[in-house]
């Protein structure tokens, strides 16, 4: 499952955000207790002590219970290889002065921006909320909350808060050639028995796509992998309000590039990669079968991330404007299938099982279209899988890539995919359907 949201800079702008930082000036009765320069110093120094690895530095401005927090994110972070980690503020509430020369209290939205090696294409950015105090103009700045930017009401769940070195205690990373696997310590156990097919699979899914796709750039080398049995903290990763659509077992969540100079035109939102974060409760990971079913969603889920850089984000969520679900499901079923084709067979079955095949191709919403989400997956799948045997493999791929990168040209990228418009692929392809379903 592929989840698409706007990030970086660009929620605010897209939502009539605030201003970039800089401590307001006062009036003329005002004393400027809090200067733009302490704010800058203040995401400088944990910018460099992140980097450098000094704990003590890094948490120097943080008081009471947030000093605690940031000293578990601190050793958690430091467990990644970042090719760049800095923050950089958002939005200011609050100007810094203040009538009387002393106490203010100001809150700063701080994207944490970074960039994990061979896993992101461009940098990308999570974003919290600090409330920066200070006693008096001969006093220190303090940091006494930190938590998940609430950004624009209805796009709380687009700041990309918590990660899971903001709510796990002790993160525990298993690092392997094209795979950083991640879960709570307490789960390492477990978490080590799955990381072996996690990382078969996305050694599976790179070659198949490299040898396909050699012409097209800004490729991850590899993923980031979350396994979460709790269902609550699985639903919480990565989606600040917590919603829960009730039956994924899986998300490739997209993570749009931080663009710091974006100004509202969509054609410069651009994705630096993913995060894959895997539900290990659900039955592909504890029944019998099980490597079998971590193997199967593992690929789906890394098929997401592959093809998410091509991307713009410069597009609407309509029929014709959007990348269509069934290109989004079918590739990453195709992909995962490919390496399973029994396994994909059985998922058609199962998905169209008791179903009244209409002849057309599943819309945006799975969960309306055929009432049931199996059957749109089944049926996205079957179509990429005719593409796929109709023009040949390579074919498909860059029929996807061309997709993505242009939604508006599906007949353009069908002519050149298979010889067919839509609506001779849809009549074609749903022959393809009854006859693999008789």
């Amino acid at each position: 499952m592929a989840v698409f949201a706007v990030g970086g800079f660009a929620l605010y702008t897209a939502a009539g955000g605030g201003s970039l930082p800089g401590a307001r000036g006062g009036g003329d009765e005002e004393q400027q207790i809090l200067s733009s320069d302490e704010i800058s110093t203040l995401l400088n120094g944990r910018t460099s002590a992140l980097k450098s690895g000094d704990e003590d530095e890094f948490l120097e401005p943080f008081v009471g219970s947030a000093k605690d927090e940031q000293r578990k994110i601190f050793k958690n972070l430091r467990k990644l290889p970042f090719a760049e980690s800095k923050y950089m503020v958002l939005k200011q509430t609050g100007d810094g002065s203040d009538e009387y020369g002393s106490d203010v209290k100001l809150t700063l939205d701080v994207a944490f921006v970074h960039q994990i090696k061979g896993v992101d294409v461009r940098p990308v950015s999570e974003w919290y909320r600090w409330t920066v105090e200070k006693e008096s103009q001969s006093a220190e700045p303090r940091i006494s909350e930190v938590g998940g930017s609430p950004g624009a009401a209805a796009l709380a769940n687009a700041v990309y808060y918590p990660a899971p070195w903001d709510l796990y205690d002790d993160m525990y990373v298993k690092r392997q050639a094209h795979t950083i696997t991640i879960s709570a310590r307490k789960n390492a156990a477990d978490a080590e028995r799955f990381a072996p097919i996690v990382e078969d699979s996305a050694k599976k899914d790179l070659e198949l796509w490299g040898a396909n796709t050699s012409s097209v750039s800004n490729t991850p080398e590899s993923f980031l992998v979350v396994l979460e049995p709790d269902r609550k903290i699985y639903t919480k990763l990565y989606n600040n309000d917590g919603s829960d659509l009730g039956w994924d077992a899986g998300e490739s969540v997209a993570m749009p590039a931080f663009n710091a100079g974006y100004s509202g035109d969509k054609d410069q939102l651009e994705y630096g990669g993913a995060r894959i974060k895997m539900d290990t409760s659900t039955s592909r990971f504890t029944t019998s079968a099980w490597r079998a079913g971590v193997g199967d969603i593992s690929r789906h889920e890394m098929a997401h991330a592959l093809i998410q850089p091509q991307d713009p984000g410069a597009y609407g969520n309509d029929e014709e404007t959007s990348i269509r679900a069934w290109v989004v499901e079918g590739f990453a079923e195709y992909v995962s299938h490919r390496f399973d084709r029994a396994q994909g067979d059985e998922r058609v079955r199962g998905g169209l099982a008791g179903q009244e095949f209409d002849g057309q191709l599943p819309g945006q919403d799975f969960e309306v279209k055929y009432d049931s989400v199996g059957t749109n997956y089944a049926l996205s799948y079957l179509a990429m899988r005719y593409i796929a045997e109709k023009g040949g493999e390579r074919a498909f791929f860059q029929f996807a890539v061309d997709h993505y990168r242009q939604p508006t040209n599906l007949d353009q990228q069908l002519q050149k995919a298979v010889g067919m418009n839509e609506d001779a692929f849809e009549t074609a392809w749903a022959q393809y359907v009854r006859s693999n379903t008789r």
